[in-house]
């Protein structure tokens, strides 16, 4: 499965050299949620980032900045999708200079995955999946619903929600594509540390993780 980060919504102070020790630890994918940042506070926000990382870095807003540094990719939000002509000129300025940019976008439901999608993707996340607590499956979904997703939709399905050591499991066994790890790292007052004992719980549990 894939691995990715996904920052909170407000920065800390502890934060940027949190996502730099995960970098240097192996970390190959980081999303960027600043959806409150101006563009000039998101470009600083990058710019404190060593430049060697930048890509492993896709960003959720003012995806013109793609253009400028040399990122993973960037994220379609509900906002991009309202902004049909925005976001229609935009996205094709960007795909024909940066054609080979990874492109994602967020559902809440696993049935929407079935829609025709505004916007091509390379990979999707689903969720709130999983309880934090219980590490089970949240409510209204089902592993025969998930599995039937993961076979039928097409789609690359990266589980989002809930994601830490009980529900690891659950997630490699439904066979999704990716995890996200969001409120686990960032609830803590110390994010990397938490970083680093999920990625040692999945080895010694032999859950592939890159």
């Amino acid at each position: 499965m894939k691995l990715v980060v996904i920052t909170q919504s407000q920065k800390s102070e502890t934060e940027i050299a949190a996502i730099i020790q995960m970098f240097e630890s192996g970390l190959s994918t980081l999303h960027i949620r600043k959806n409150r940042f101006s563009t000039k506070e998101l470009e600083e926000y990058i710019k404190e980032i060593p430049e060697y990382f930048h890509n492993r870095i896709i960003i959720h807003s003012h995806h013109r900045l793609a253009l400028k540094y040399n990122l993973k990719g960037f994220h379609f939000t509900s906002t991009h999708l309202k902004k049909k002509f925005h976001l229609w000129w935009n996205t094709k300025m960007i795909y024909l200079r940066k054609p080979n940019l990874i492109k994602s976008i967020s559902f809440r439901r696993l049935s929407e995955l079935y829609l025709e999608q505004k916007v091509k993707t390379d990979y999707c996340f689903v969720g709130t999946m999983f309880h934090n607590v219980s590490g089970e499956l949240y409510s209204g979904f089902y592993p025969e619903t998930i599995e039937a997703a993961l076979t039928k939709s097409g789609k690359k399905i990266y589980a989002r929600g809930g994601i830490n050591e009980k529900s690891v499991e659950l997630a490699y066994k439904l066979g999704f594509h990716g995890i996200a790890l969001y409120g686990h790292l960032w609830n803590s007052t110390a994010p990397f540390t938490k970083y680093i004992e999920f990625i040692r719980y999945c080895k010694e549990k032999n859950i592939p993780i890159d």
